[in-house]
């Protein structure tokens, strides 16, 4: 019996990542007995990819590719339009990648057969981040620590992950991304509520998907405004789960911590920077990242939204 799986991807005003995304979506492995095709959902006022544009590109792959449009702004709109256009398919399974990414010939496939081995309704892999240009010395890059395949895991992101139909339609568990998470974590909230209501979700790790890092996103500014958006969006999430005054106990006493001690290690490096310039560097950077986690923090707790994914990086 064939089973059907469908791709989804989220774009906004990137059309040449886009192109890039779906050409290695048309030389991905089929998988025995399994029909593929992709969702494409553009959230911009005026999609790119309509009419002739659409018709040109899709000539060109293989791979069936269906477009659609959301008019309003935000991620989780995004992506909630993109489980509804792929519902609309009849799909076995999900899978979501991002539109600055590219997929090795073999990703669904692990996926697919990781979830089989293992029994699991989730699946997700690592992501390989291509720099156009060196992150700063201070930076701390996001790696993840290789894990075992069929690690069971408690949260994931979007950007590398396959699911189960089950988990989206109305006769499963009916989860949709929370659209009060305009600026952060929806993904991340998503998935921990799959977890809660029981759904087995596992790492794969050699499902591999490549990403593209614009030299815009590693300037010092991008940078930290990314670790503002993380610790705002974070501390919303809690907020919107388990009530303010919660959150509020929580976040206040580390808030206070984190700027404390980013302060104090902010003037040291400032201090220190003259003598010894990538120690007092990395020290002073520190301090500012510990400063926006905390103020970030506080800012998610009552609730003020962070502006991060309104700039966009690549084309």
């Amino acid at each position: 019996m064939t089973q059907k799986l469908v791709i989804a991807v989220c774009t906004a005003q990137r059309p040449n990542m886009l192109k890039a995304c779906l050409f290695s979506l048309d030389k991905l492995i089929r998988p025995a007995g399994t029909e593929i095709l992709a969702v494409v959902v553009e959230n911009d006022p005026q999609p790119h990819f309509h009419g002739a544009a659409a018709a040109e590109l899709t000539s060109q792959l293989s791979l069936a590719v269906h477009f659609y449009h959301e008019r309003r702004k935000g991620i989780p709109f995004a992506r909630n339009s993109a489980l509804e256009a792929a519902l609309e398919h009849d799909p076995d399974w999900v899978a979501l990648i991002d539109d600055d990414e590219r997929a090795e010939p073999d990703w669904i496939e692990r996926l697919l057969s990781a979830c089989k081995e293992h029994n699991a309704e989730v699946a997700n892999g690592p992501v390989r981040r291509i720099y156009e240009k060196p992150a700063p010395h201070w930076w701390k890059s996001q790696l993840l620590k290789p894990r075992p395949t069929g690690t069971v895991i408690t949260e994931a992101p979007t950007n590398n992950v396959l699911l189960s139909a089950r988990i989206i339609r109305d006769d499963g568990l009916g989860l949709r991304f929370d659209e009060r998470l305009t600026f952060g974590s929806e993904d991340i909230d998503f998935f921990r509520r799959t977890h809660a209501a029981g759904a087995k979700m596992i790492w794969v790790d050699d499902a591999f998907v490549e990403e593209d890092i614009p030299a815009s996103r590693v300037t010092t500014r991008r940078l930290l405004s990314r670790m503002h958006m993380a610790a705002t969006s974070g501390a919303f999430n809690i907020v919107l789960r388990e009530g303010r005054s919660k959150a509020a106990l929580h976040f206040i006493p580390k808030s206070t911590r984190r700027m404390l001690f980013g302060l104090l290690a902010t003037v040291v490096g400032f201090v220190v920077k003259p003598f010894a310039k990538k120690r007092g560097e990395k020290l002073f950077y520190y301090g500012l990242i510990r400063l926006m986690k905390g103020s970030g923090n506080l800012r998610g707790l009552f609730g003020r939204a962070h502006n991060y994914y309104d700039v966009i990086d690549g084309n």
